[in-house]
């Protein structure tokens, strides 16, 4: 298998799935800032010009949600995705509210801060987004006050998601939700899967910045 991702993006998702599942698999940074999203040859692989992708012989996958749950159904051991129906539901319900609830307003911000050209920023958007955010993620607070994990007693794939959308958060300079959610945050960036995760891509990140500015890539 090979990852396409970049540091601070949500391919940290996908290597921590796959760091949780002890696969084994090749990654390579694709810089977006400087335009190698566009690149024929990563469009060759993606003609979206977007990370991550995740290759896995022939099937070219992207979308990283979509990443995480092709991993843990290939790795069923690493205990991402329960085997047992109502414990998965759970997983599916907490995942897609983060992804319908949490990350679409942090995107957003992202988007009308800096993404967007500037001629497509609205800054008067921004606090709506803030808000919505904020009401969303006091659910979070609200479930991991009375849960260790955000579907039931175990780690799974549903953390990572809504553990990195949490983090993107504090990242924007947003206000934190609350105790639970800082504690829950703090706690998981100490499994050694998330640890080894941040360190594969801050190295693979210094090693193309380095070949990258010998070798601009053209496209």
């Amino acid at each position: 298998m090979k990852l396409f991702g970049s540091r601070n993006s949500r391919s940290l998702r996908c290597v921590w799935a796959l760091e949780e599942a002890g696969a084994s698999y090749d990654y390579q940074r694709v810089w977006m800032m400087k335009g190698e999203g566009q690149a024929p040859w990563f469009k060759e692989i993606n003609p979206a010009g977007k990370i991550p992708v995740l290759q896995d012989g022939d099937l070219k996958l992207t979308e990283s949600a979509a990443i995480v749950y092709y991993i843990a159904e290939k790795f069923p051991a690493s205990g991402l995705l329960p085997d047992d129906l109502r414990l998965r539901a759970e997983v599916h319900r907490w995942t897609f509210f983060a992804l319908t609830e949490l990350e679409p307003h942090l995107w957003a911000i992202a988007q009308h801060r800096f993404a967007l050209p500037e001629d497509k920023r609205v800054a008067a958007l921004e606090p709506t987004s803030i808000w919505q955010f904020g009401r969303a993620a006091r659910t979070i607070e609200k479930r991991l006050g009375v849960s260790p994990y955000i579907a039931g007693d175990a780690f799974t794939l549903a953390d990572i998601v809504v553990f990195h959308c949490l983090v993107w958060a504090t990242s924007a300079r947003l206000d934190p939700p609350g105790e639970a959610c800082t504690a829950y945050v703090e706690r998981l960036r100490q499994r050694d899967a998330y640890v080894r995760a941040t360190e594969r891509e801050r190295v693979e990140a210094e090693r193309h910045e380095a070949t990258f500015l010998v070798t601009p890539v053209a496209g």
